[in-house]
């Protein structure tokens, strides 16, 4: 039985060609026998931690041992029951990097038969060469794309000693007649007890990040210095992606580069392997490597650019997120609910200690560049004037774009329109809308709405920023005969006037922001006659979470809903009770509801995603769209999001 042992190492790596380039660090090794892996006390685990995932390939639920098994018997080099050593670094609080880990393979009889050199790069990549046991260095050739300065050609030239007393691992790259790059790691070895081990972490704290760090800072060093970049080929499997027009996409045709776009690469790779280690969730990448805790019923996200999707995520967070997929370099089969498990722990997706970084990639939210009314009309056409068409193109008959309230979940197509022909009944039927009632809408969709009140004898005012949806609506209530009861106008509700024995509006809060919430409650509140009842339908976010984010620029402000922000239910009841004298007599959520009519939308828009062509709409922004509603979707299921029809009742002054 082996004694789990550290390495106390320093690390070389001497570049020849094309320039010459040194450097030297501080490390430390574990050496371990990975049937025996170590078990450590509670308050050391987070320092080191060995998880299979980090080596080789392998399914969900495989140990250290069935992966290098499994390696072995794919090269007809099957050792059964041999013991096998290694020499690797730990998780040090969820992060590993292992720039190189080596695998002594013996015998049953214990002799010594095979070395796996596992070799990984700063992409998430790895590639392993099975070398026989040798006192001389052995021949590899070159596989695996590690360094920007250095083709994927060549060999390797290998030198791996079992560790004793002293490591002494030494690879050399060579590209002609003499080596371009030789890299050494030795060290003493040292027992792993806890003082050592506790020794370590102050001697080289979180050192896998260092090291990949370390790495990239010389990167960066040999840049500045000129040497040519050899760029990353692409990898097997990985997927050819269409072609972006830079003039209507520009982030999304352009790839970040740069040393801080390759750092924060690293990072972000390592976030989202971190994710799919402790959700339901695999990560399939180009070379077929599957990680994550999921099973094969598990949601799955085709990685078909890993690096480029690295990159967007570490220089942009979310919103390069979304902009990868918008762009195809990656895809899932099951997207809603891959953004539902991802949504579930939404709060804790970037670890405590890494949370600091949040202001250098998380986008603010931009500066108005006009008037907030002349703002507030720009960013409703954005959205709103997009396409009479797109809409219908995935809406019911009733073209109306807000939840509906199913009689029975779940719920198939047929049903959307009644279910939110019920919904706007409910409504009605709370602001108390019947005949004679004077009722002002606020957002007139597409009209359905003041439709049906007109129907019930009420006489309709309905304000509207959205040019294209007026000129529907109009033509909608003239369809029914109802022009005589419905006046649509195109108004800022902030323009309007006199007084109504009831205010509706859906979904409309979510598009004025956060610093307008107080004046929208108060010329509603100014609009009501004495007793007047006001009936809203909002989506909402936790608290705590709309305060953290009520200054970031998020993918869907950026991309779908620009100037929007989701306020919390909390949020609303404060400003109301602060603000105004409305009074809520009545709450009813419809999460579940918005769940189902969100997908019902998502599959139809995928049924008719072939017409958005001839419509004017390429696929990036069918991709766009996919993502906003499957990402929507997975809000309301997840509990990330709620929707709720509150009904308020204006007090008398006193």
């Amino acid at each position: 039985m082996l004694t789990p042992a550290i390495y106390r190492t320093t690390i070389t790596h001497n570049r020849q060609a094309p320039v010459r380039h040194s450097f030297e660090y501080r490390g430390y090794s574990w050496y371990v026998d990975i049937d025996e892996l170590p078990s450590l006390p509670w308050w050391l685990r987070p320092f080191a931690q060995f998880d299979p995932r980090d080596h080789l390939a392998g399914r969900p639920g495989q140990s250290l041992r069935d992966r290098v098994d499994a390696y072995l018997a794919d090269h007809d080099a099957e050792l059964p029951g041999g013991r096998i050593t290694a020499l690797l670094q730990a998780r040090v609080l969820g992060y590993v990097f292992n720039p190189i880990s080596v695998f002594w393979c013996h015998d049953h009889e214990g002799v010594l038969r095979h070395v796996i050199a596992e070799v990984h790069n700063t992409h998430g990549q790895r590639h392993a060469y099975l070398m026989p046991p040798a006192t001389k260095p052995v021949l590899v050739t070159k596989k695996l794309y590690v360094s920007p300065f250095n083709r994927v050609s060549g060999h390797y030239q290998v030198l791996a000693p079992r560790p004793d007393r002293q490591l002494d691992v030494v690879v050399s790259l060579h590209d002609g007649s003499q080596p371009a790059f030789v890299a050494r790691l030795s060290g003493t070895r040292r027992p792993a007890t806890l003082r050592h081990i506790t020794r370590m972490q102050m001697l080289s704290p979180l050192a896998p990040l260092m090291v990949a760090l370390r790495i990239r800072i010389q990167g960066i060093a040999l840049w500045l210095r000129r040497v040519p970049v050899v760029p990353r080929m692409q990898a097997a499997g990985e997927k050819d992606l269409a072609p972006i027009d830079p003039g209507r996409w520009p982030a999304v045709a352009r790839v970040p580069s740069g040393p801080f776009a390759a750092a924060s690469a690293v990072i972000a790779n390592r976030l989202l392997r971190r994710a799919a280690a402790r959700l339901p969730l695999r990560l399939v990448h180009p070379d077929g490597t599957v990680i994550g805790s999921g099973d094969a019923a598990s949601p799955t996200l085709l990685i078909n650019q890993p690096d480029r999707l690295a990159r967007r995520i570490g220089r942009h967070g979310l919103i390069g997120f979304g902009e990868s997929y918008m762009a195809g370099e990656w895809e899932s089969d099951a997207l809603a609910e891959a953004l539902t498990v991802l949504a579930t722990d939404m709060a804790d997706l970037v670890p405590r200690g890494l949370q600091w970084l949040r202001p250098i990639v998380v986008a603010s939210q931009p500066r108005p560049s006009r008037p907030i009314q002349e703002q507030a009309r720009h960013d409703v056409a954005a959205h709103y004037d997009l396409s009479n068409d797109l809409f219908g193109e995935f809406l019911d008959e009733t073209m109306t774009y807000s939840s509906a309230m199913f009689a029975e979940l779940p719920a198939s197509w047929p049903d959307l329109a009644d279910a939110q022909r019920r919904k706007i009944d409910r409504l009605l039927d709370a602001a108390g809308v019947g005949p004679g009632t004077r009722l002002l809408e606020i957002g007139t969709g597409w009209g359905e709405l003041s439709i049906r009140a007109a129907a019930r004898g009420a006489h309709v005012r309905s304000v509207t920023l959205s040019e294209r949806q007026l000129w529907l609506a109009r033509q909608r209530v003239a369809a029914a005969g109802l022009s005589d009861r419905v006046q649509l106008d195109l108004r800022d509700y902030r323009d309007v006037g006199g007084n109504y024995d009831a205010v509706i509006s859906v979904e409309m809060i979510e598009a004025i922001g956060f610093d307008s919430w107080p004046d929208y409650f108060s010329t509603l509140e100014r609009l009501l006659t004495p007793n007047g009842r006001l009936a809203i339908q909002a989506i909402t976010m936790p608290h705590n979470r709309m305060l953290a984010t009520r200054n970031t620029h998020t993918w869907i402000q950026k991309y779908i809903f620009p100037g929007g922000f989701i306020p919390s239910a909390k949020g609303i009841l404060e400003v109301t009770q602060r603000h105004t004298r409305l009074r809520p007599v009545d709450t009813l959520s419809l999460r579940q509801h918005y769940a189902e009519t969100l997908r019902l939308w998502r599959e139809r828009f995928l049924q008719r995603r072939k017409t958005l062509a001839h419509i004017g709409f390429d696929a990036v922004f069918a991709r766009m769209w996919e993502l906003y509603l499957a990402y929507a979707e997975a809000g309301f299921k997840s509990g990330y999001l709620d929707v709720y029809q509150w009904t308020f009742v204006r007090e008398a002054a006193p």
